[in-house]
């Protein structure tokens, strides 16, 4: 897996991909599997996130496609943060990541186009957030307190 997806052939995972081809090569292989895959590859995910074999900047690059992609790219990017997101909930856990959220995945937008794979990964990556311990009256209080008024 790591030296398909992730790092160049023959390095034994030691010499990283570009980033970009690293995001590119998940959004492939999340964007391509059956839901039974799906959960095969959420738990290689969440190991790889565990032991930092993929690099912070991935994700920021699959936060940047989810927010310029269009449906099915950004589905797949959405899905991919929330399989990381297993691991490490800090990958969408903060209020400029929940307010992409509301506004790529559960927008007038995608309801209107009956968009619902940009939904349910949207949902998904919303089940990552952690509720313990936020202050009521922070920033990402008020993003959730919108996500709950749209849903």
């Amino acid at each position: 897996f790591v030296e398909i997806f992730l790092c160049f052939p023959g390095t034994d995972g030691k010499e990283n991909l570009p980033h970009d081809q690293i995001a590119h090569n998940l959004l492939i292989l999340v964007g391509h599997a059956s839901i039974s895959e799906l959960a095969s590859i959420e738990e290689a995910l969440c190991k790889l996130v565990k032991s930092e074999s993929i690099p912070a900047n991935v994700f920021t690059i699959l936060w940047s496609i989810a927010g310029k992609s269009k449906s099915d790219t950004r589905a797949a990017s959405l899905m991919v943060l929330s399989m990381a997101a297993s691991a490490d909930r800090l990958i969408v856990d903060s209020a400029s990541r929940l307010r992409l959220l509301l506004e790529v995945g559960l927008s007038d937008y995608v309801e209107d186009r009956n968009d619902w794979k940009v939904v349910r990964s949207a949902a998904c990556a919303l089940q990552r957030v952690s509720l313990a311990s936020m202050d009521p009256i922070s920033a990402k209080a008020v993003v959730l307190e919108h996500i709950i008024e749209r849903l």
